[in-house]
């Protein structure tokens, strides 16, 4: 029972610590309640003290409706608050107790009131005198000056208001009751805040500010940064990754100590050019039409490309060698060239024989059938079979024919189709039928298209048949 009693007591002091956090401004201005309106009671208020009932607490939907008044050990409750200290930052104290103490016996059951303080928690108590109470492990007193609900030892005493514990989970508005713990707003959020002071650190998804921003020391951003207007930097700016621009990057000298890339043009603005630190070289333009390497040589070891490199004639008294030569127009030679590779772009025109000690490789692909011009030109097949025009038409050499299969297996009409290889074309074929039971009717024998050909059979009956289609390509 002693427990019971105990959890009894704490559910009316979690009550009446609710019922201080809704009528503060109430027992702030001790205001009387009769018990009707918004402002049900019953509540009286005399000096700086008011009292309420446990019915009081029924009526603001703080206890519910069967709730009785009265704990296991058949005693009613007494409950008195106080307003203390000065105005406008008045605070609410209270004490709850029973009417009677528990005696049994002739004795006062300390041991039962005890064990209904371990259960009610830190905010109970007991009284020892008729004028003292004491709380759970001596952390908080009380006298009879200030609460008159002490009357005798053996009171179950519950503490309530701003001094108790269980009053710490209420956040005033008044600022009366600062936090002793985290404030979770359930993903909710905070409107028309002055200034927000925070000693640790501040956790957010986007930071938004419509003023500036002031960073005391470091500044540290895990992900990307978007500036809206310019960035001013009075020290140095240290880059780990890659510096991207849409737009222009200037500034008065660029150093790049690697590679530098453009995926446009070097734009050289001024009289300069490309001056080379090491060796004293440079590019320079001295005009519109000339580029000038100074007293340096232009050398490379591959090709060097121009529109004209002379205006007239190139005289040597001896061999012109080249690892290469492109010419954008013809290449007139009255007696040989002399090359290891010969390429042209365009066509090779020779008046004479084209004479190879070796293979002629051809890469123009067509396939027999396609149109040709002009005649007499040779080809090849994807294959390599030699191909010939003829009268506008691609025609290969007539070689023995090949004969091509496809089989399929079906309930009693099996049908397949068997093909040319891709240049070849069908000139006939045929179909075989077999059951377990010997042949049976090839029903359909036909050329599909011009490279492959059909075949089909019947059963006759419900059994599984094979067939074998047979294409002649050539």
């Amino acid at each position: 029972m002693a427990s019971t009693v105990g959890q009894q007591m704490k559910q009316i002091g979690e009550a009446v610590n609710g019922y201080i956090n809704i009528r503060y401004d109430k027992l702030s201005t001790l205001s009387n309640a009769a018990g009707t309106g918004t402002d049900p009671g019953p509540r009286t208020c005399s000096g700086s003290v008011c009292e309420i009932t446990y019915q009081t607490l029924i009526n603001e939907g703080l206890l519910p409706s069967a709730y009785t008044g009265t704990n296991a050990n058949k005693s009613s409750y007494k409950i008195i608050l106080k307003r203390d200290g000065t105005s406008p930052n008045y605070v609410i104290n209270g004490l709850i107790t029973t009417s009677t103490a528990w005696i049994e016996g002739g004795k006062t059951r300390y041991d039962l009131l005890g064990k209904a303080m371990q259960t009610a928690g830190i905010d109970s108590g007991m009284t020892r005198t008729t004028s003292n109470a004491f709380g759970y492990g001596g952390q908080w007193s009380e006298t009879s000056a200030n609460f008159n609900n002490i009357t005798s030892a053996g009171q179950l005493a519950f503490r309530v208001g701003f001094n108790s514990a269980l009053y710490s989970i209420y956040l005033r508005r008044d600022g009366t009751l600062p936090m002793t713990g985290n404030l979770n707003m359930g993903g909710q959020s905070v409107y028309n805040a002055q200034n927000i002071t925070a000693n640790g650190t501040t956790t957010t998804g986007i930071l938004k500010t419509n003023a500036a921003a002031t960073v005391g020391t470091t500044l540290n951003v895990a992900g990307v940064t978007t500036l809206r207007s310019d960035l001013n930097v009075y020290g140095n700016g240290q880059i780990y990754g890659n510096l991207n621009s849409s737009n222009t990057v200037s500034g008065k000298t660029v150093i790049s100590r690697g590679d530098t890339y453009t995926q446009n043009w070097f734009r050289i603005l001024g009289d300069g050019g490309l001056y080379f630190e090491k060796y004293g070289g440079r590019l320079t333009m001295l005009d519109d039409n000339t580029i000038s390497a100074g007293e340096s040589n232009l050398k490379t070891n591959s090709v060097l490309y121009a529109t004209e490199i002379s205006s007239g004639n190139i005289n040597s008294a001896g061999t012109v060698t080249a690892e290469r030569v492109d010419v954008v127009d013809y290449v007139w030679a009255s007696r040989k060239i002399s090359s290891n590779y010969v390429y042209s772009t365009g066509n090779l025109d020779a008046d004479g024989q084209i004479n190879a000690n070796t293979f002629v490789y051809i890469n123009g692909k067509a396939n027999v059938g396609w149109g040709c011009s002009p005649n007499g030109l040779q080809g090849r097949t994807s294959e390599g079979a030699i191909l010939s025009c003829v009268n506008g038409v691609w025609r290969g050499s007539t070689g023995s024919p090949v004969i091509r299969t496809a089989s399929a297996s079906a309930y009693r009409f099996p049908e397949a189709v068997a093909s040319c290889a891709g240049s070849e074309k069908v000139v006939g074929g045929g179909g075989q039928c077999n059951t377990a039971e010997g042949y049976v009717w090839l029903t359909v024998s036909r050329p599909n298209g011009d490279n492959s050909w059909y075949a089909g059979c019947d059963t006759t009956k419900n059994i599984t048949a094979t067939i074998t289609v047979y294409a002649i390509c050539q």
